[in-house]
């Protein structure tokens, strides 16, 4: 479809874009939140999601065929934290990590994490309302990793990054109907 300067125009006021700050995290794993504690998640991102491609030969050619699905980065998601001014939140973070396994005992509660230990993603409307909802199950906490302190700085906040992971993701919600149901017949490329 050819698309001149006026269709994008108005395209773009129907659908608009989405903004790299519309979205929250919900729930994070079992570090046990609660309301009362100052909770920002700063840096996040959406999870991605693959199928894995099986090359089959034949008279030298490689025929790719689909494979099962993988998920990459989720050995490895980083997510970054503003820290509260009590440490609050770098506590939960460590704590977990020791729960998982310490080494001071070599104890640990270091089985597959559970479907009940979850990371909730929410993106955003314009309003707050949430269009989508991400659900990764098995998380963990994996690393708390350095946070840095200056004398000289001029007053910046303190972030915890973190990196956690977890096993697959679902989308758990969606008030739109922009990905076909399972139950619809599609062709590749949901065409």
């Amino acid at each position: 479809m050819a698309q001149n300067i006026s269709d994008f125009y108005r395209v773009v006021q129907q659908n608009d874009f989405a903004r790299q700050f519309q979205f929250r995290v919900v729930q994070l794993a079992n570090t046990n939140f609660n309301e009362d504690q100052l909770v920002y998640l700063e840096t996040a991102t959406l999870p991605g999601r693959s199928l894995n491609n099986v090359q089959v030969p034949f008279m030298g050619l490689n025929f790719n065929v689909p494979g099962t699905a993988s998920y990459p980065g989720s050995e490895s998601y980083s997510v970054t934290f503003r820290c509260d001014q009590n440490y609050n939140i770098r506590a939960v973070l460590e704590n977990a990590t020791f729960n998982s396994f310490d080494d001071g005992t070599s104890t640990g509660d270091y089985n597959i994490a559970r479907n009940s230990s979850v990371i909730t993603l929410n993106l955003l409307g314009k309003n707050g309302s949430t269009i989508r909802q991400y659900t990764l199950y098995g998380a963990y906490v994996v690393s708390v990793q350095d946070s840095t302190y200056n004398l000289g700085d001029a007053g910046s906040i303190v972030t915890v990054p973190a990196t956690l992971a977890y096993q697959y993701w679902r989308v758990t919600t969606a008030t739109t109907q922009a990905i076909p149901t399972t139950t619809e017949t599609v062709g590749p490329l949901g065409l």
